[in-house]
């Protein structure tokens, strides 16, 4: 989808962190910022707010000689994660219960919410085994997955990524996981595949940065993999807004929670709330 004014706010408070991150005075952090904002202008056509994330990370690795900052995040939040999958393993879970989970663990997301703590994670991730979701949607998923001979899974964040696998795992020996193609904020890259739990399962990078999806610019590998799989799952907001316009002719499942207004309002269901979302069914 294409980036509405609205998303103006939270880009520009995102240039504002990134520039704190990137000089250590005010006179370097106004130079950054001044860069980002150019950028910015410069890219008024975007296809989504992915594109234009990709495009000041880049700036900031630039800029830090850091190519992964958020490293660390993505350690710490796949270790918590499996604190909390040990804990609940002991349990029982049916398909909706894993697929819950999966859902809440995209609370883990640095992108939408910087100010976010690991240790609200685990009040946040039990917390969707209880909150209201699309049962039809559910049961549908349930029986596409079960009847794809091959699908496709694109995953988000790390720490999500270890709930992800959990969900998925009844189905080894016809997913391919779809993640990004290099450090992007605290999303998944083949690097963390193996500490989430995911590094048996054939996978196909992006080729980029972006926290999403951008067809043009994407390797044809990864968008292959993608048009020839009978069901696609997406992760997360990112991968709504990026995807939501294209692959038309493929069943797909976007999986997220809405973590902001301007995507509460384009979905019209409450800000927070778990969604299950088809489309091409």
């Amino acid at each position: 989808m294409k980036i509405p004014f609205e998303c103006s706010m939270c880009i520009f408070r995102q240039i504002r962190d990134l520039a704190q991150q990137a000089g250590k005075d005010s006179t370097a952090r106004w130079a950054f910022a001044d860069k980002l904002l150019r950028a910015l202008l410069e890219s008024r056509d975007v296809s989504c707010a992915p594109q234009l994330a990709e495009k000041h990370f880049a700036c900031l690795a630039e800029a830090t000689g850091i190519p992964d900052p958020f490293r660390e995040i993505k350690e710490k939040s796949t270790a918590l994660a499996w604190e909390l999958r040990r804990k609940m393993e002991s349990e029982k879970l049916s398909f909706e219960e894993t697929l819950l989970l999966a859902i809440g663990g995209n609370v883990i997301d640095v992108g939408v919410n910087p100010d976010f703590k690991l240790e609200d994670a685990e009040k946040s991730i039990r917390g969707a085994l209880t909150e209201k979701f699309d049962r039809d949607a559910a049961r549908d998923l349930e029986k596409r997955m079960d009847k794809a001979k091959k699908f496709f899974y694109f995953l988000d964040n790390c720490g999500e990524a270890v709930f992800d696998a959990l969900f998925i795992r009844r189905y080894a020996g016809k997913i391919t996981l779809g993640v990004r193609g290099k450090p992007i904020l605290n999303d998944i890259t083949p690097e963390e595949l193996v500490s989430s739990g995911l590094g048996d399962y054939p996978s196909v990078d992006t080729g980029r940065a972006a926290p999403g999806v951008i067809p043009g610019e994407c390797r044809e590998e990864f968008l292959d993999a993608m048009r020839s799989s009978d069901l696609v799952v997406a992760k997360g907001q990112g991968n709504y807004e990026s995807l939501c316009p294209d692959f038309a002719d493929r069943p797909i499942y976007h999986l997220l929670r809405v973590k902001c207004r301007v995507i509460a309002d384009h979905l019209r269901q409450p800000l927070g709330s778990i969604q299950i979302i088809g489309r091409n069914l």
